[in-house]
């Protein structure tokens, strides 16, 4: 590259020097030329300026052109591709061809003996099964009234054979007093005292002793397990006449 610019530099210059040499002897030719003709008027003098000759030009170096960087344009983030969704694979369905079923030849039928049907037994509902009766039942036999103010409940246990039947516990309580408990002699004799309890209706059985509870060291009745039906007597407050009652009589049976 360096070498064509000197080159061209060269030829510029030398047409330089030619154009400068021709353009000075083309005066000094015209004026040796000598006119035959009438002399006519003398035409003014006109000036040429006549060229001088420059001094030759040194060929100056002609300087190297400088590699103008080029700026490159920065690269533009290209943008990352986006995920094309894939199409989804729609699943052609094959209708699937229905089995034909191959009828099967019909068996011959049997002819089998039908059961009869039996009949059903006439089974009875059991019963509830009912709890055992109480070993001992009492029974009012009687009862006595007293003005001189003693009030009780008594009688006599005894055996199925009338033989006096010892340490049985009666009770006797109401709805409104907790009772009292009373063991029978070897007599079989037993009193439980009503002192102190206003007259009234009362209930009296044979209790389980060892159930019972307690009141003042003492056992009561209402709260006993029973061993007999429970007879229900009832006390007055007039002591003479008809219905009068302070002692009733309550009489129980036992194994």
């Amino acid at each position: 590259m360096k070498a064509r610019l000197i080159i061209i530099a060269a030829i510029i210059l030398i047409w330089t020097i030619m154009a400068v040499a021709i353009f000075s002897v083309i005066p000094q030719r015209q004026a040796r030329v000598a006119p035959s003709a009438t002399p006519t008027r003398t035409p003014k003098p006109t000036f040429t300026a006549t060229a001088t000759a420059t001094a030759s030009l040194t060929p100056s170096i002609t300087p190297t052109p400088t590699d103008t960087p080029t700026a490159t344009p920065v690269a533009t983030n290209t943008p990352i591709p986006t995920d094309t969704p894939l199409p989804t694979d729609t699943p052609t369905i094959t209708p699937v061809p229905s089995d034909t079923s191959t009828p099967l030849p019909s068996p011959t039928a049997t002819r089998r003996s039908t059961p009869r049907p039996t009949r059903p037994r006439n089974t009875a509902t059991p019963a509830p099964t009912q709890p055992p009766p109480p070993p001992f039942t009492g029974t009012i036999v009687g009862g006595s009234a007293r003005c001189d103010g003693f009030t009780a409940v008594t009688g006599f246990v005894k055996h199925a054979n009338g033989n006096p039947y010892a340490g049985v516990a009666v009770g006797v309580w109401s709805d409104v007093w907790e009772g009292r408990v009373s063991v029978s002699e070897a007599d079989g004799k037993y009193d439980v005292s009503l002192g102190g309890v206003p007259p009234g209706k009362f209930k009296v059985a044979v209790v389980q002793l060892e159930t019972c509870g307690q009141r003042d060291g003492l056992p009561t009745a209402n709260a006993c397990q029973r061993r007999s039906n429970v007879v229900e007597v009832t006390t007055t407050e007039q002591c003479s006449g008809a219905g009068a009652s302070q002692v009733p009589m309550v009489d129980f049976a036992g194994p």
